[in-house]
């Protein structure tokens, strides 16, 4: 395979174009939590090991069936916060957006190449997107909890290239979620993006804007 001419690159987003951090994952699930009155170590293992369900169907349906599974009696005010609360402090992510990012993705595009973005993620995640006006600079953009699947399964991955409607690309992620060898599966060269935690890929690079040494742009 001649990789100077990769037709697409898909891009991971949380920690790769936008550094989630752990301070911001603790202040989503410290205003949720008091949102719905369930500041309780028992309600944070229960939102915790419910992740796929919540990042592969819409949130107010996860969080419907997690209050049947837990006996709770939120009302749907509570609720209305708890998404409100949580929204607010996964955004504040945006304001990081890494250096760079929407320059090489206009730059990709100019080389013709096509452009997608892949996240394991709850559906508010979308309105997030738009409100930082990221949409507009991808082709295609998929999300698990609209899909219902998630990384690494080479299903979701496959998803987004058929979307692109390309064969062959470049995935640039962290690496978390096993999502360098579900790409690879998927027929994709996988691109870590190293965050200095010992990982590694069949290409790395440290900065949005080195995808373009990898890229030259779609064979003429």
């Amino acid at each position: 395979m001649d990789t100077s001419f990769m037709q697409a690159v898909i891009f991971d987003l949380w920690r790769t174009l936008v550094p989630l951090t752990k301070d911001h994952k603790a202040a989503a699930m410290t205003a949720t939590a008091a949102a719905l009155g369930e500041e309780t170590p028992e309600f944070r293992a229960d939102w915790a090991h419910t992740r796929s369900e919540r990042e592969t169907t819409a949130l107010p349906d996860y969080l419907a069936g997690l209050r049947a599974a837990r006996g709770a009696s939120w009302s749907a005010e509570q609720i209305e916060r708890a998404m409100a609360a949580r929204f607010a402090a996964h955004y504040r992510a945006f304001a990081g957006l890494r250096p760079g990012t929407r320059e090489t993705l206009l730059a990709l595009r100019d080389r013709g190449v096509r452009l997608g973005l892949l996240s394991n993620c709850s559906s508010d995640v979308r309105e997030m997107l738009l409100r930082a006006e990221l949409v507009p600079l991808f082709d295609t953009v998929t999300l698990s909890a609209e899909v219902g699947l998630m990384k690494p399964d080479t299903r979701i991955f496959r998803h987004a290239m058929e979307a692109l409607g390309v064969t062959e690309g470049y995935y640039v992620g962290d690496g978390d979620d096993g999502e360098l060898a579900g790409a690879r599966h998927a027929g994709l060269i996988d691109v870590l993006f190293d965050l200095g935690e010992g990982r590694s890929g069949t290409h790395s690079v440290t900065q949005v804007d080195d995808v373009l040494g990898l890229v030259s742009g779609v064979r003429q």
